[in-house]
């Protein structure tokens, strides 16, 4: 062989090296540099913020009707702010593919292995224990008035999908009155009174239920970026942050290992304490209320906005809920 193809031959066969070398560098800055989600390490964190996906399970075995509007309501109560609600379809769809009976999900694993099959943080298990219904009339000549009181009884759970943990239980009960002038009859026993005050009860409870979730279930989000003396945070209206509420922003150190290596928690050390001044969809800005030392855990002089880092993470102070003062009858 000639010296001359000898030398095209290897340079052809480096040329080759480095465009693969250069291709495969190129894929791997492309990606970030990051590990395939297969290859990943046990350590690794789950993505913050976003709004909360919710699985809302609905149990009565009285009235099957109660179902969907326990549904309703209390999709109307947390729509539109920090929750994801599941569509009721793909929650019938997994209870139908898994073959659960209305009864099964009265048993919390079982609500919570259908929350995570449809990858829900959480799930509300919304129950009627007890619905009682009393009907009076009084009529003269064929024309009068039917009366209809219902008394119901709700239960409302609040559990952790992916630690099946009861996070809160609430029960609450009311009773509402129908009235209708009718000429005729009096022996309809028709549910469209019962339904219409059912509804009306149950959208009171799921307004207060919201609440609680609100309050049980704080935002959680990371640092954006600190500037000029303010941390700016990666969540914001879109996902029910206010003007005020205040934040605690950690450092998470090493991990806290069950015996097969699952990670169940972290060591943490609350480095700061912001509170939201100006809130536009997507991003908070934030004023630095108090500073720590991570090691000594004390609080700084003075605000060192030094102490908060991109990436850092951000969880919403819980508020407490005000007591509830029941009136004298």
């Amino acid at each position: 062989m000639r010296p001359v193809t000898r030398m095209l031959l290897c340079a052809a066969a480096v040329g080759g090296m480095l465009f693969g070398m250069s291709d495969a560098t190129f894929a791997q800055r492309k990606s970030g540099g990051t590990t395939p989600a297969s290859d990943a390490p046990k350590d690794a964190k789950p993505k913050k913020g976003g709004k909360i996906t919710v699985a809302v399970i609905p149990q009565d075995n009285q009235r099957s009707w109660t179902k969907d509007i326990m549904v309703a309501e209390l999709e109307t109560a947390l729509a539109g702010g920090r929750f994801n609600i599941l569509s009721r379809d793909s929650l019938n769809s997994v209870i139908s593919e898994q073959k659960l009976a209305n009864s099964d999900l009265a048993d919390p694993s079982a609500a919570t292995s259908v929350g995570k099959l449809l990858s829900a943080q959480y799930v509300i298990v919304a129950k009627a224990v007890s619905i009682d219904v009393k009907e009076s009339s009084i009529g003269f000549g064929g024309i009068g008035t039917k009366e209809k009181k219902m008394t119901v009884k709700v239960n409302m759970q609040l559990i952790n999908a992916e630690t099946g943990a009861l996070i809160k239980s609430e029960n609450y009960d009311g009773n509402d009155k129908t009235s209708s002038t009718q000429a005729g009859s009096f022996g309809n026993n028709a549910d469209a009174p019962g339904q219409e005050s059912f509804t009306k009860m149950m959208s009171g409870f799921a307004r207060r239920f919201a609440e609680v979730v609100s309050l049980q279930v704080p935002i959680e989000t990371t640092v954006a970026l600190v500037k000029d003396g303010q941390v700016i945070i990666r969540t914001g209206s879109a996902e029910g942050v206010q003007p005020g509420v205040d934040f605690e922003v950690i450092l998470e150190g090493e991990p806290i290992r069950d015996a097969d290596g699952t990670i169940l928690d972290r060591v943490v050390s609350k480095v700061a304490v912001i509170r939201a001044s100006k809130v536009n969809e997507k991003v908070t800005y934030c004023d630095i209320i108090q500073t720590y030392d991570p090691n000594s855990k004390s609080a700084d002089a003075a605000p060192n906005a030094g102490r908060i880092q991109t990436d850092f993470t951000v969880r919403q102070v819980p508020k407490v809920a005000p007591p509830v003062v029941k009136k004298g009858k």
